[in-house]
């Protein structure tokens, strides 16, 4: 569980305080153990809060774009609460949905406008509201972690361009098509393999600082080219995510892409992403835009914990200007 405490004074934004503490992992893969874990945050984070929020993944979460008929704010709720079974697979009695209404854009026509519908399990909504209750805290909102991270980079980019965002993590990649600042293609997918985790801890040797991991020195062939093929995997997938959007004649000038998540901080996939593909690759800085007081900065919890952060950053963000 990763948190993240923002303030900002007169020059800005700054970390006031982080937290990375290990959840148990259940027999439902949705879900982890909360046990405890509220009360050591109170205990870890001294900052008393001001509005608090949390995001959530996995198979409980569905996000799918869609191209509908230009309608107002109203006929498009109103055409969603009668017409939702036929966009999802749960049933409408189990979960909470909402829609993100795109800003107009060049691929949208007059009779045309894109749509992101996000729809969460009711069950793993609650239980997660729940845990925070219990222990005294409100939850002001609830996110998806693709939104934390398209906030993110707006707030570290600005709204200019396309943006393709890899979030490479341990069950699976999310692709995040951002034009103009606005989410416009997510898509989810698994990994071929379910060894990569194994696999990478085996490959790589942990110091106290990411940006120190170094492949150890004698790799085996075969280390080698299941490293290449976990990394062709990620290309596969830029570059079916990229097509796909572009199929529907959206603008692709000057797209650049980030990496984020764990798998992503791996040593030279940026540099051999950018190579294969022959765009620049970056990964993402979560606090670029964010000042960091030199005892945090210094902490090497913090340096390790850095690059993992960017949906609790995210949803900071959005925290801080959240009503």
């Amino acid at each position: 569980m990763k948190t993240v405490v923002l303030q900002a004074d007169r020059s800005g934004l700054f970390l006031a305080d982080f937290s990375l503490q290990s959840v148990c992992q259940t027999d439902n893969p949705d879900e982890r153990s909360y046990a405890g874990l509220i009360e050591s945050l109170q205990e870890k984070i001294e900052i008393p809060f001001g509005t608090m929020g949390t995001s959530l993944s996995g198979p409980s979460v569905f996000v799918k774009s869609m191209t509908l008929p230009a309608m107002t704010e109203k006929d498009l709720r109103e055409h969603l609460t009668l017409e939702l079974d036929r966009y999802i697979a749960f049933d409408v009695e189990d979960v909470y949905w909402d829609v993100h209404r795109q800003n107009p854009c060049s691929h949208s026509t007059a009779e045309q406008q894109e749509h992101v519908l996000v729809v969460a399990k009711k069950e793993c909504v609650e239980r997660r509201v729940e845990a925070f209750r219990q222990d005294g805290m409100t939850l002001r909102f609830v996110d998806v972690d693709a939104f934390a991270l398209v906030n993110l980079v707006v707030h570290n980019h600005g709204d200019e361009g396309a943006w393709l965002l890899a979030h490479i993590g341990p069950t699976g990649m999310v692709m995040v098509v951002i034009v103009e600042g606005e989410p416009g293609c997510i898509r989810k997918f698994p990994y071929h393999a379910e060894w990569y985790g194994e696999f990478f801890e085996q490959m790589f040797i942990l110091k106290p600082s990411l940006e120190q991991r170094k492949p150890r020195e004698n790799l085996e062939t075969p280390g080698t080219r299941l490293l290449e093929k976990f990394i062709q995997e990620i290309r596969e997938r830029i570059c079916e995510t990229w097509e796909s959007f572009s199929n529907r004649d959206a603008p692709v000038m000057n797209r650049r892409i980030l990496l984020s998540g764990g798998y992503a901080v791996a040593p030279d996939i940026a540099s051999i992403l950018a190579e294969s593909l022959g765009e620049e690759v970056q990964l993402l800085d979560p606090f670029q835009s964010i000042t960091i007081p030199s005892g945090i900065q210094q902490d090497v919890c913090f340096q390790n914990a850095a690059p993992l952060m960017g949906v609790a950053v995210g949803m900071a963000l959005r925290g801080v200007g959240h009503d």
